[in-house]
């Protein structure tokens, strides 16, 4: 398939940045062979976008910030996984369980996977990686979705709506925010069949450097194992394995308070 040619000429302008930090639009025209006018509007474009600054002084463009945040945001992301990917193995061995780890991507308001270690017998659960979360029906998304400041957790269940996918799923928001109430005060959350019909799961949140909550990981089992097991102890493993990748990506343990509005206040504020 033939690239667009739009594509390849912003990229033929960016990827000059990597031996220059700054430049002009005449020089960029002549290194890249391109029209000053085709560089000039590429450069405006993302300037609008803040992908791009220029100085005010010496009208010279340089790469900006929206750049740097995309590449700590890419870099968070690939540690996450690689980090998480033992601890998930780790959690499917000791509980015989299937292990995932889902994150929450803000810019789409939307919790996805992004690794999982199948239970060897176990095939209930085949998502594909990359693949939504629902934030009102898994432990995933619902223990991201709790830690989340009401405004986001608002705008992220109305993106998805509350679609019933079994006769367990919680699609009334008042029950949900008791739901998220509970899962602050406990430090995890748990589906009973709200995704799945035939499956349960229990997630610990996972926090960056800022103790900011980006991921969740948990454990999957078929329902009449779970109801079997040990509440206590899958939760004592999964949080255990929350905490490490934790502190892998950088955050440091302290005291985090559980006050937040709820998120129906959210919406009664917003009127």
């Amino acid at each position: 398939m033939k690239p667009a040619t739009t594509i390849t000429k912003v990229c033929r302008v960016l990827e000059e940045f990597r031996s220059r930090p700054s430049m002009g639009v005449s020089d960029l025209a002549r290194r890249t062979n391109l029209l000053p006018s085709d560089v000039h509007r590429i450069l405006t474009s993302l300037q609008s976008c803040g992908y791009i600054d220029q100085d005010p002084e010496t009208k010279r463009y340089r790469l900006g910030c929206g750049f740097l945040k995309l590449g700590l945001i890419a870099g968070q992301r690939m540690r996450l996984r690689e980090a998480g990917r033992p601890l998930l193995q780790r959690i499917s061995e000791e509980l015989d369980a299937t292990a995932l780890l889902a994150m929450f991507d803000r810019r789409e308001l939307e919790v996805f996977l992004v690794e999982q270690i199948d239970c060897p017998g176990e095939t209930f659960l085949k998502p594909s990686l990359g693949s939504p979360s629902g934030p009102h029906c898994t432990a995933l998304g619902k223990t991201i979705m709790a830690c989340m400041d009401p405004e986001t957790t608002l705008r992220a269940v109305n993106k998805s709506g509350m679609p019933r996918m079994t006769s367990h799923t919680i699609t009334d928001m008042t029950i949900l925010e008791d739901e998220f109430a509970k899962i602050r005060q406990q430090g995890y959350g748990t589906d009973h069949e709200e995704s799945i019909k035939g499956a349960c799961c229990l997630a610990a949140p996972v926090r960056d450097h800022t103790g900011a909550v980006v991921a969740s990981i948990s454990a999957s089992l078929m329902t009449d194992r779970f109801f079997r097991s040990n509440e206590s102890r899958l939760a004592s493993v999964v949080k255990s394995a929350a905490a490490e990748l934790s502190a892998s990506i950088g955050y440091e343990s302290k005291t985090i308070g559980n006050l937040r509005a709820p998120v129906r206040r959210a919406l009664t504020n917003r009127g």
